[in-house]
C-alpha cells in the first residue's frame, strides 16, 4: 500500500519496497521518512542496510536539491526495540546549518524525556504538505 504523501517509491533488490514520505511539522522542517511498510512484514538485515544507503543516497540528493548543499543533513534510525512507532522507517531531516542541527537534537530529547516521564503520549509524526 503505497501512502498518499509519498514523494517516491523504491523497490528493493529483494523486490521488497520502501516509500520517501513527507512528514509536516512546523517545528522540524525538511522532514521526511524512508519508510518499509508494516504490511512487507519484517524487513531482513539486507533489506535495512538498504534502506540505510538509499536514505542516505536521498538525504544528498534534497539537500542538494533545497538547500544547494549535498551534504547538509542528517540520518536516523532506531531500532525495533528502542522505537515508539510500529514498522521499520529512516527519518531524514535536511540542516542548513549547525543551529538547525542543535535544534533538531534538542527537540529529540525534550520529545523523548516527556514521554518517559508520561507527559507526552501521542506524538505520532503528521503526515502531510
Amino acid at each position: 500500500m503505497t501512502h498518499p504523501n509519498t514523494v517516491q517509491k523504491f523497490d528493493l533488490a529483494t523486490g521488497k519496497s520502501c516509500q520517501l514520505i513527507t512528514i509536516r511539522n512546523d517545528l522540524i522542517r525538511n522532514y521526511y521518512l524512508l519508510a518499509f511498510p508494516i504490511e512487507q512484514g519484517e524487513p531482513s538485515p539486507a533489506e535495512i542496510t538498504e534502506m540505510l544507503n538509499l536514505g542516505v543516497a536521498h538525504a544528498q540528493s534534497l539537500a542538494d536539491e533545497l538547500l544547494g548543499d549535498k551534504e547538509a543533513f542528517t540520518v536516523l534510525y532506531s531500532g525495533y526495540s528502542a522505537r515508539r512507532e510500529k514498522g521499520w522507517h529512516v527519518h531524514i531531516v535536511l540542516l542548513g546549518n549547525r543551529w538547525r542541527k542543535a535544534w533538531l537534537y534538542a527537540l529529540l530529547a525534550g520529545k523523548n524525556l516527556a514521554q518517559v516521564l508520561g507527559l507526552r503520549k501521542d506524538d505520532a509524526p503528521r503526515i502531510g504538505k
